[in-house]
């Protein structure tokens, strides 16, 4: 599954799309990225925030789709964001059941559940990046909130 991962990230989350008018993740193909497949997603976040090494950009973790619902998947990322982003990290899911759909554009990676972690301030600041190159301005505010606005909330900003 990590080179499927590794394929899609390659063929379609760093490459111009020209519905989006964007790539979908401009930083993507040049992340220090680990990968871990986990049957245990708790106990996999847990283990990332409590053994965090800024050697790597991001932790991929990946389950199979049928472990965890949507609605879980969901919960227990909350749950991890609520402690870890005043740590500094955070934690963004994509289930293929709950499809992220962006100016049209279906942005899960659609073979498993992923959960990928990383320095929130990294994050944000490579998002004010992107803003200020007006790379939201197609975005719809129910995208923009369910992606990125919520992750700036002032109880949980961390400054590097």
């Amino acid at each position: 599954m990590e080179e499927l991962i590794k394929q899609w990230i390659d063929e379609f989350v760093s490459v111009h799309n020209s519905t989006l008018g964007n790539i979908p993740c401009p930083y993507a193909k040049n992340a220090l990225i680990k990968y871990v497949e986990t049957d245990n997603i708790a106990q996999s976040l847990a283990d990332t925030k409590n053994n965090w090494t800024d050697d790597v950009e991001v932790v991929c973790l990946y389950t199979p789709t049928d472990n965890y619902s949507p609605w879980m998947l969901t919960k227990l990322v909350q749950i991890f964001n609520m402690e870890a982003m005043h740590e500094n990290l955070v934690a963004l899911e994509d289930h293929p059941l709950n499809e992220e759909i962006i100016n049209g554009v279906k942005m899960n990676f659609g073979l498993c559940s992923l959960v990928l972690v990383q320095r929130l301030s990294k994050l944000n600041n490579a998002s004010n990046v992107l803003k200020e190159k007006g790379y939201y301005k197609n975005w719809s505010k129910e995208n923009l909130d369910d992606v990125v606005n919520w992750r700036f909330d002032e109880l949980f900003v961390c400054k590097d």
